[in-house]
């Protein structure tokens, strides 16, 4: 098959969350495989200079508004330049944008939606794009025709650790027998933070030593802060703010916690499992789909009570689950995601080109023009 060009839209400020990072390893799994991939971000980002960073072809474009006529004018000018197969966006008003802008370009287009989100701001691409198989029953219970709706879940690679685990531990200030819960999470309401601070207020009762450390950052950190003062274990939260070596940091962990309220898949839950850690998450979205009793254990949202049963379940067993984690997290890798994606890219391209569909053989895993409901593969690990 040859090779296409991939025009990535993508509004997004900085590269440092799950959706961006997402994205940049999916792109640098296409230019491996042999593929062109370019990048319309919006002017005055950082997230274009960490594209250009990354030795991408970057081209910015004006955007005000949800709608900008002025950004759908360039993007359609940049796909034209750069002879674009297919335009691939993300995040909600590059979609909208982009979308508009192939459409002018005549051009296929596809949206990723990278959470549990509501249709209107994927409605005009030609195929839809969702993380996992509860966000994309979310869409198509909007109103999305089943057919037009593809499920590819992320794919994580997770380097090698910059800093060793003792290291790590060093700066905190424990000892190897002392148990180190931690979790990684923008500081926002939705993930949830303080429920798992006072899960871990309980599990101090038991565990008098432990730590719990939050790496990330965001407009809760203070509220965080002052809840861990008040329930008593302010020493013993430790916040490192923003991680960029969060391979090191997953490995002076014992246990990681995600106590998201609303989830499409939960990319940090499958980074800790491949650092071969037991999870204890919050049952909400696409994370059923990711972990595994033999790697970890689901929770009510909004509980502390359940999540801190289940840490000490967790902290109280002999064996340990590293293999059974590490096992898992291979089941989302970034050649299948690549390989589904670009299956994705061929039967839009197909769809505008049916001279073309010869050469969009074999579709993969997740074509469904022709599969009924009943067929469709089973998600990993079900």
């Amino acid at each position: 098959m040859s090779p296409l060009t991939i025009v990535q839209v993508c509004s997004a400020r900085t590269g440092t969350y799950g959706a961006v990072m997402s994205l940049l390893t999916l792109s640098e799994g296409l230019r491996d495989a042999g593929h062109r991939v370019v990048f319309a971000t919006f002017r005055g980002r950082a997230f274009g200079e960490e594209v250009r960073r990354r030795g991408f072809e970057v081209h910015e474009v004006d955007c005000g508004f949800k709608v900008s006529p002025r950004a759908v004018l360039q993007l359609a000018r940049v796909f034209r330049e750069v002879r674009a197969d297919v335009v691939h966006t993300h995040l909600s008003t590059s979609s909208v944008n982009g979308a508009l802008a192939a459409r002018l370009a005549r051009l296929p287009s596809i949206s990723t939606v990278h959470g549990i989100s509501n249709k209107w701001s994927y409605w005009f691409a030609d195929r839809i794009v969702a993380v996992s198989d509860q966000a994309r029953s979310h869409l198509i219970a909007q109103g999305l025709r089943e057919a037009r709706v593809d499920r590819v879940y992320n794919g994580v690679t997770l380097p090698a650790p910059a800093r060793e685990r003792v290291a790590w531990r060093h700066d905190w200030g424990v000892a190897e027998s002392v148990p180190v819960l931690g979790t990684v999470a923008r500081l926002v309401p939705a993930k949830g933070v303080a429920d798992a601070i006072r899960a871990f207020a309980t599990v101090t009762r038991q565990h008098p030593g432990s730590i719990f450390v939050v790496a990330g950052d965001g407009p809760e950190r203070e509220r965080l802060q002052h809840l861990a003062d008040e329930l008593g274990v302010g020493p013993q939260v430790r916040f490192l703010g923003y991680v960029r070596d969060v391979a090191g940091c997953l490995s002076a962990m014992d246990l990681f916690l995600f106590p998201s309220h609303r989830e499409a898949m939960g990319i940090a839950v499958v980074e800790a499992l491949a650092a071969g850690l037991p999870v204890v998450s919050t049952d909400v979205g696409g994370l059923p789909e990711v972990l595994t009793p033999e790697c970890g254990v689901l929770v009510p949202a909004h509980d502390p009570g359940a999540m801190a049963d289940a840490i000490r379940g967790l902290l109280s067993r002999q064996e340990s689950s590293g293999a059974f984690s590490v096992e898992r997290a291979a089941q989302f890798s970034v050649a299948t995601m690549v390989g589904e994606t670009i299956a994705v890219y061929r039967r839009a391209i197909a769809a505008r080109d049916p001279m073309r569909l010869s050469s969009c053989e074999p579709s993969g895993p997740n074509d469904r023009r022709q599969e009924p409901e009943s067929s469709r593969p089973a998600s990993p690990g079900s």
